[in-house]
C-alpha cells in the first residue's frame, strides 16, 4: 500500500507541474507586455504605419489671374514651376489670353540680343510684326513747335501729346480737343520720350517715357492710379490694353487691369541703348525677363 500510494503521489505532482508549464506558456503568448505578444504588437504597428503614411500627389500648375485691384498695390504671382529649356509651358487664363513661356539661353540680355530663333520654335509662334490693323490704332507724327508731337483722333475726340519748352526743355501738355487735360515733364536726353499715343478699345492711351515711365489712359496717369514705379510697353490684344507695370521691385504683366502669368525680377525693357526689347503687333506680345536666376521668353496672344 505505500508503494501504491507514493506511486499515486508520484502521478499527482507530473501532472500538477505539466498543467503549470503549460499555463505558463499560454499566458506568455497572450500577454502584450511578454516577448511574443511584443513580436505580435509590433509587427501589427508596422502594417498601420505603411498603409497611412503613404503620399498623395496633386500636379502643379501656375498661377491663375489675379484681378487687379484699384486702390490696393498689385499683388505679387507665385511663381511657376521651372520648366525643362526648350519645353513650353502654356495656360490658357479665364479671359482667353494664351501665356507660354519657355525657359531661354543664358545669356547677358541686357547687353545681348534677344534669341529670337530659339523663340520662334519654343513657343511655337510667329515673331510678333505691324500690321496696318496695328499702323490705324496708332496715332500720327506731326510737326510741333519743338520738334514732333502725336496726334489721334477717336471718333470726334482729337488728342495731342504736344512737347511744349515754353518754360524749359522737357514740359509736355495732353489736350483733348484743343484744352489742356494733363501737363508733365519727362527728360529728353537720347531719344524722343513722347513714344506712343494708341487708341485700345477707344480709349486713349499715352506712352510718355518720364521719371518714371508712366501711361496716362484717357487723361488718367496709371503710376498715380495704381501707386506704381512704373508703367512700360502698352497694346493691345482682343481690344483690351496690356502692359508691364512694377511694383515693389517686381514686374508684371496686366492685361484688361488684372495681372496675368507671374512675377519677374526684371523684364528687358528697350528704349535708348539696351539690345533686348518687347516686340509686340498683329496681336502678339513677345518680352524676356529673369525671375529666381532662370532666363525665360514669354509669348502672349
Amino acid at each position: 500500500m505505500k508503494i501504491i500510494g507514493k506511486t499515486i503521489l508520484s502521478f499527482f505532482l507530473v501532472a500538477l507541474i505539466l498543467t503549470s508549464c503549460m499555463g505558463f506558456l499560454s499566458t506568455t503568448a497572450i500577454n502584450p507586455t511578454g516577448v511574443m505578444g511584443t513580436a505580435i504588437s509590433t509587427v501589427e504597428t508596422a502594417v498601420v504605419e505603411t498603409q497611412t503614411a503613404m503620399p498623395t500627389f496633386a500636379p502643379t500648375v501656375m498661377s491663375l489671374p489675379t484681378q487687379l485691384p484699384t486702390e490696393t498695390p498689385i499683388p505679387l504671382m507665385q511663381s511657376s514651376p521651372v520648366p525643362v529649356s526648350g519645353s513650353p509651358i502654356t495656360v490658357i487664363s479665364e479671359n482667353g489670353i494664351t501665356w507660354t513661356e519657355c525657359v531661354a539661353p543664358y545669356r547677358d540680355y541686357a547687353h545681348d540680343g534677344p534669341t529670337i530663333t530659339f523663340a520662334v520654335d519654343c513657343l511655337n509662334m510667329d515673331m510678333p510684326y505691324w500690321t496696318d490693323n496695328d499702323r490705324e490704332m496708332a496715332g500720327e507724327r506731326i510737326d510741333g513747335n519743338n520738334g514732333s508731337d502725336l496726334r489721334l483722333v477717336i471718333g470726334n475726340d482729337v488728342f495731342l501729346a504736344k512737347h511744349n519748352s515754353a518754360n524749359g526743355c522737357c514740359d509736355y501738355e495732353f489736350l483733348k480737343n484743343g484744352d489742356v487735360i494733363m501737363e508733365t515733364s519727362a527728360p529728353l536726353i537720347t531719344f524722343d520720350p513722347n513714344r506712343n499715343l494708341w487708341n485700345i478699345g477707344g480709349k486713349s492711351v499715352w506712352e510718355l517715357i518720364t521719371d518714371p515711365p508712366t501711361i496716362v489712359v484717357d487723361g488718367i496717369n496709371f503710376n498715380e492710379k495704381y501707386q506704381l514705379e512704373g508703367v512700360f510697353v502698352p497694346y493691345m490684344i482682343n481690344n483690351k490694353l496690356i502692359y508691364i507695370a512694377k511694383k515693389n521691385g517686381k514686374y508684371h504683366v496686366v492685361y484688361d487691369e488684372k495681372v496675368i502669368g507671374t512675377e519677374f525680377d526684371e523684364i528687358y525693357i528697350k528704349y535708348c541703348c539696351a539690345t533686348t526689347q518687347v516686340f509686340y503687333g498683329d496681336g502678339r506680345y513677345w518680352f524676356w525677363g529673369k525671375r529666381d536666376g532662370t532666363y525665360y521668353v514669354v509669348g502672349i496672344h
